[in-house]
């Protein structure tokens, strides 16, 4: 549970920003408006003792769009997956994710944390590798809100700050966000980490988030979060056999290694105390599917994608283009994707005609449909392969990609 005082710090530390609400307008933060987006990479963050007990210098790869004037700008940090034990801040799922959203108008940062449990992979070294790279993660958050107080260079925004990312690092995200001291596991001795804060950088900066990004991550335990907690999303597989889609142990290398309850569990334990978290399953998916090889990875992507942005807008004083509340399901035109034998559609607004044509890669349409409501269509007869859905509603454009196999 993250306490609330984490809240009045930012506004002792910071005073009135001046700024009580972004600006949405001319599509920001909902279209990829902006065409280029530029890269810094290797700005250093930090540095801590790593599980070597070797100091290892920290560092994030920075993601702005080319010709954005705004001077300050929703912030998201992303962490890349691995077990903890490999992966990079230019892994292909973290640097699309920066990419995206850059465009969007977003201030994106893909960090490097410290990697390693030790040896021998067990609940212990796992969970203070876990400890560890929450603590770079929250040293991250700090690096900014300080930069913010010193000139603002990388333009943000200090109460619009989200964490998030793939596998381990929608675990670092969660923990960051709903893991207090109190509730830390006895047999992890974090105090010996440092804390839960940690030493990595940045000291005495707030570290809080406004929001948690979780694609394919766990908690420790559900019963961290609590009444008046901040709100997170879920995108996550069924047939997850590396983090469990529920409760369950994550699996390295094919050996259980810690318990932990994934998304279907937060998301329960959520809705029963009234922390609002949308959750997206993937009916029949493995883990992190938008990386997984061939043409599926790239309809799933554009789906975390409209799901993470239909989450983050309403943040920004907007509600999603086309939606008018933020309880809808979050964009979801169409489900499954990827799809075998049916699909449902959905339209954009049930008071409002949507019209959708579904075209192969040749341009020919394949399929039409005009909705009011969702409707199942047998896509049977069409032929394997990567697909174009259109969707008209109002003088708006809709362009999704359909994976059917």
């Amino acid at each position: 549970m993250k306490k609330i005082t984490t809240l009045l710090a930012v506004i002792i530390c910071y005073g009135a920003t001046g700024q009580t609400s972004i600006d949405t307008s001319g599509g920001r933060y909902w279209n990829e408006i902006f065409p280029n987006v530029s890269i810094t990479s290797d700005v250093v963050y930090g540095s801590a003792v790593n599980v070597s007990q070797a100091t290892q210098s920290l560092t994030f790869d920075w993601y702005e769009p080319v010709g954005d004037t705004v001077q300050r700008r929703p912030l998201l940090v992303f962490a890349h997956g691995g077990s903890f034990i490999y992966g990079s801040k230019t892994d292909p799922d973290v640097t699309a994710l920066c990419t995206r959203f850059a465009k969007m108008g977003y201030a994106c940062a893909s960090i490097n944390y410290r990697l390693g449990t030790g040896f021998p992979i067990d609940s212990i070294n796992a969970g203070r590798a876990v400890i560890r790279a929450t603590q770079d993660m929250k040293a991250a958050v700090r690096f900014f809100r300080h930069n913010y107080t010193i000139g603002n260079i990388y333009r943000i925004h200090p109460d619009y700050i989200f964490a998030g990312g793939s596998s381990a690092g929608a675990f670092m995200a969660l923990h960051l966000a709903y893991l207090d001291s109190a509730e830390a596991p006895a047999f992890l001795n974090v105090a010996t980490l440092g804390g839960l804060e940690g030493q990595s950088g940045s000291p005495g900066y707030p570290s809080n988030v406004a929001a948690v990004i979780n694609l394919c991550g766990a908690l420790g335990d559900s019963s961290w979060i609590q009444p008046g907690d901040i709100s997170f999303m879920s995108m996550h597989g069924d047939q997850d056999q590396t983090v469990p889609y529920g409760s369950a142990s994550v699996v390295v290398f094919g050996i259980p290694v810690i318990p932990v309850d994934g998304s279907s569990s937060l998301h329960v334990r959520a809705n029963n105390i009234g922390v609002y978290n949308p959750l997206y399953t993937w009916w029949g998916a493995d883990h992190v599917p938008y990386v997984a090889a061939g043409t599926a990875s790239v309809a799933y992507m554009d789906t975390t994608i409209d799901y993470v942005k239909s989450f983050l807008r309403p943040y920004f004083g907007g509600t999603p283009v086309g939606l008018q509340t933020a309880e809808k399901e979050k964009l979801l035109l169409v489900s499954p994707n990827p799809a075998s034998d049916f699909l449902t559609l959905y339209p954009i607004n049930p008071q409002e005609r949507t019209d959708v044509w579904v075209s192969d890669m040749s341009g020919r349409i394949v399929l039409r449909r005009t909705l009011y409501r969702s409707e199942q269509v047998d896509v049977s007869h069409l032929s394997r392969g990567l697909y174009t859905l259109r969707y008209t509603f109002s003088d708006q454009t809709i362009t999704r990609k359909l994976v059917l196999n």
